[in-house]
């Protein structure tokens, strides 16, 4: 007979035992849940959508409010400071971020049972660019004018970039 730690047939044959009773009463839980789903109408694949609509709808509040922010800062950015034509400029990029944030979140939480818009992607594209086009539209407008001349610049460059990604959409 081997010591109390080693491992017998009897210990075997129990540990056995208790999986299979873990099993079926696994299947049993697994097929009162689907009867209880089944009784109130409910698919998995109902579940799932209802989930799925739940988490759009925490991330697009979430975008919204950090849209909100990023906007209510450009606000404070753009208030006088040593170099007005780079205040400019980052409230500019500040204010596309927030605003696209905003509206993406908005669209996100009323859409959130269908299917999302395509154009979502593009008008996130176009916001990057706003974004990244602020540095050059402030070097160059600095060049040239100052502070309107920054805003003008951006908006110019932004302008050719909405116009570039409509005339490849309709490729």
């Amino acid at each position: 007979m081997p010591g109390p730690w080693g491992d017998t047939a009897e210990r075997r044959r129990r540990r056995e035992i208790r999986r299979r009773r873990a099993r079926v009463r696994e299947a049993r839980r697994s097929r009162e849940r689907a009867e209880r789903r089944r009784s109130e109408g409910l698919t998995d694949q109902e579940i799932r959508r209802r989930r799925r609509a739940l988490w759009r709808r925490v991330w697009g509040t979430g975008a919204v409010l950090v849209g909100a922010f990023t906007v209510l800062t450009a606000h404070e950015v753009w208030a006088p400071g040593d170099d007005p034509a780079f205040d400019t400029a980052l409230a500019l990029a500040l204010l596309a971020a927030g605003l696209y944030g905003i509206g993406a979140g908005v669209v996100v939480v009323f859409r959130a049972r269908r299917e999302l818009p395509r154009s979502l992607a593009g008008w996130g594209l176009v916001t990057w660019f706003a974004v990244v086009l602020a540095l050059p539209s402030y070097k160059y407008g600095d060049l040239i004018g100052g502070p309107v001349a920054v805003a003008g610049v951006w908006l110019a460059a932004v302008a050719a970039t909405i116009w570039y990604r409509r005339r490849e959409a309709d490729d």
